[in-house]
């Protein structure tokens, strides 16, 4: 069966991978905008070209997350980001009141985790797009090119914030000790 084949490693595997292409990616725009990095770094140009590879890589990577290439229940998967009802619009409001996450006794992710997913993949449909106006720019008017530029770091930002963000809240989840007998309210009500 092998490490693989074990219930959600190869969606944990793709999960993964998006986020070492996106840091792979953020790695190499800042030779590109912190002048003290360009001028260490130099290769300008390979940076540039790397850059595009690994944020096009990072997109094609999460989407096929959503895909049987990630093991079976790949509709399912899709299908739990894309409902929505009444509940998880109380259980979105309880959190903002709280600014702490309540017990989510459904199955799959929490309403939280399917705005951020659906505002993570966005953001990168986004950023591919403008980047390619931008990567490819002698062949679009000026317009164009300053409106994919600020488009672009816009949505940089956004999608950092939100993959900071996600990182912080995933340590303060995974360090947060778990008192016995207390139900751990993002794994409530799934199977491990």
């Amino acid at each position: 069966m092998g490490w693989l084949g074990l219930p959600g490693r190869r969606v944990a595997l793709f999960h993964h991978l998006t986020a070492v292409f996106f840091f792979a990616s953020l790695a190499t725009a800042l030779p590109m905008f912190v002048p003290a990095i360009a001028a260490w770094a130099g290769h300008r140009e390979v940076f540039r070209e790397t850059h595009v590879i690994t944020g096009l890589l990072a997109l094609i990577v999460g989407a096929a997350s959503l895909t049987t290439l990630a093991g079976p229940g790949a509709r399912e998967r899709r299908t739990a980001f894309a409902a929505w009802a009444e509940a998880d619009a109380a259980w979105m409001r309880s959190w903002a009141r709280r600014l702490a996450r309540p017990a989510y006794t459904g199955t799959g992710p929490n309403p939280g985790q399917r705005v951020a997913a659906s505002a993570m993949a966005a953001s990168l449909v986004v950023l591919a797009g403008s980047g390619l106006v931008l990567r490819f720019f002698s062949i679009f008017p000026l317009w164009l090119r300053t409106g994919a530029s600020l488009v672009h770091n816009l949505f940089f930002y956004l999608l950092t914030a939100i993959v900071l963000a996600h990182i912080a809240y995933a340590a303060v989840t995974y360090l947060r000790p778990v008192r016995v007998g207390e139900a751990d309210p993002q794994h409530a009500g799934q199977e491990r």
